[in-house]
């Protein structure tokens, strides 16, 4: 196998591989919002894989703003 057919193989292997990410994660949020459960813990493997995946954490983990001016 040459170099140029390596790199399109790992080409195509990586754009699969993210599809499939992002379809995981698209099914999870789907989940959830109908659960309402965001605020809460994960309701299932897949919903935990998608929080990971985004760096969307549990409690103590949101983004909090810093206090300007004060």
């Amino acid at each position: 196998m040459s170099g140029s057919a390596a790199s399109v193989g790992y080409l195509i292997l990586s754009v699969f591989l993210g599809g499939v990410a992002l379809a995981m994660v698209a099914i999870a949020i789907r989940r959830e919002d109908r659960r309402y459960s965001l605020s809460g813990a994960a309701p299932g493997a897949a919903a935990r894989g998608a929080r990971r995946l985004t760096g969307f954490g549990g409690s103590r983990t949101h983004y909090r703003p810093r206090n300007r001016g004060q």
